[in-house]
């Protein structure tokens, strides 16, 4: 299904006369959501769920598709596909922390689009909605073997703890 583009200036470079923008996750995205998922190789969704897994759940998709957007946000980068139609490439999200002005954030990105800085992108502009619903605090559990997603969040300031009772994960806080 086509979907109405953002202005242009909402557009990022990918190389080879493509782009890609950002915008937020619609109730209509779960296809492309389980298509990003399939193109995701067993490595990085091992790193994005810290086991591995086969396919997405539907109540983890239906989950990720009806947010309480004071409490939630869920962005995708899209490029246009051959057909005209949107390819879901990457997703960002954060949930609230029950009663607390802090959010966990998540991060996914195709393994073909993995250098063009869109996980970058996605953060940023996470970060910035979070910022605009008053959270004070974003952190997120990274895997202590995933070097990119601990080199992405140093980049954007994050400060990288190690967890004293956990050596398989670290811990990545932003002050917002």
């Amino acid at each position: 299904m086509k979907t109405s583009l953002p202005p242009p200036n909402k557009y990022y470079p990918l190389g080879e006369g493509k782009a890609y923008f950002i915008r937020p996750i619609q109730l209509d995205d779960k296809k492309r959501l389980i298509d990003l998922f399939n193109h995701l190789s067993p490595e990085s969704r091992y790193l994005r769920f810290a086991h591995a897994i086969a396919n997405l759940q539907n109540d983890f998709l239906e989950n990720i598709l009806h947010l309480d957007y004071k409490k939630e946000m869920a962005l995708v980068a899209v490029i246009q596909n051959q057909h005209g139609d949107e390819e879901i490439i990457g997703i960002s999200r954060y949930i609230t922390l029950p009663k607390q002005p802090i959010c966990e954030f998540s991060l996914s990105v195709s393994d073909s689009h993995t250098e063009h800085g869109v996980g970058t992108h996605l953060m940023l502009d996470l970060i910035n909605h979070a910022k605009e619903n008053g959270l004070k605090a974003m952190a997120g559990y990274v895997l202590a073997n995933n070097s990119k997603m601990l080199h992405l969040v140093n980049e954007l300031g994050f400060k990288v703890s190690t967890i004293d009772d956990d050596p398989d994960f670290k811990t990545a806080n932003l002050p917002l």
